[in-house]
């Protein structure tokens, strides 16, 4: 009975986590790491008294 739970629990756990990464909006974008952090960067309130 134990062994059951065991094994459904984690089937039930994988599950979800692989239903949260599938319906991720960064999955439909094709760019870059190093390309998003620029993006993420450049679109935050810049800290320079220049910006």
């Amino acid at each position: 009975m134990v062994d059951n739970f065991s094994i459904g629990l984690t089937h039930v756990l994988m599950a979800i986590a692989l239903w949260r990464l599938l319906h991720r909006d960064d999955l439909d974008r094709e760019v870059s790491p190093r390309m998003q952090w620029q993006q993420n960067r450049d679109a935050e309130p810049g800290d320079r008294p220049d910006a």
